[in-house]
C-alpha cells in the first residue's frame, strides 16, 4: 500500500544569503510546505544531508558559495542527486540557464517568489519525482 504525503507536508529548502528572500519564501510557500531556510551555501548543504528537502530552491548569486558548484556537489552524490533544484533570480540571462541546467538545474525562478508560479513550478518538480520521470540527453 502506497500512502501519499500531503504537498504541504513536503519539505522545501530555500538557499538564499539574502534574509529579507528568505522571509519572503516562508511567508510565500509557509502555509503550503514544510519550508527550511539556510542563509549560506555551507548552512545549505548541512540542511540537504539533515533534512532531506524534498526541492531546493537555490538562489543563483551568493557571496560566500557559487550556486553552480554547490548543485555540482549535490548531482555528484548518491544521496542528494535526485533533488530537484530550483535556480531562484532577479534576472537570469539565457546563458547563465543553460549553464545551470547542464548542472542539472530542474527549472528557474523569477524572484521576488510570485505565490501561485512558486506553487506550480515546486509542485511540478513534487510530481516528477513521484512519477520516478527525469531528463535523458
Amino acid at each position: 500500500m502506497i500512502v501519499e504525503v500531503p504537498v504541504f507536508m513536503k519539505k522545501i529548502l530555500v538557499i538564499d544569503d539574502m534574509p529579507t528572500m528568505l522571509e519572503q519564501a516562508v511567508k510565500t510557500a509557509g502555509e503550503r510546505y514544510n519550508v527550511i531556510t539556510a542563509g549560506s551555501g555551507a548552512e545549505g548543504v548541512q540542511k540537504v544531508f539533515s533534512e532531506r528537502p524534498d526541492v531546493i530552491l537555490l538562489d543563483m548569486y551568493m557571496k560566500d558559495r557559487e550556486s553552480f558548484d554547490l548543485m555540482k556537489e549535490l548531482k555528484a552524490d548518491i544521496e542528494t542527486r535526485d533533488i530537484p533544484i530550483i535556480i531562484t533570480a532577479a534576472d537570469v540571462s539565457i546563458v547563465a540557464m543553460a549553464r545551470g541546467y547542464s548542472f542539472g538545474a530542474a527549472d528557474f525562478m523569477k524572484k521576488p517568489f510570485v505565490e501561485e508560479i512558486m506553487y506550480r513550478k515546486i509542485d511540478m518538480q513534487l510530481q516528477l519525482v513521484e512519477t520516478h520521470w527525469t531528463y535523458k540527453e
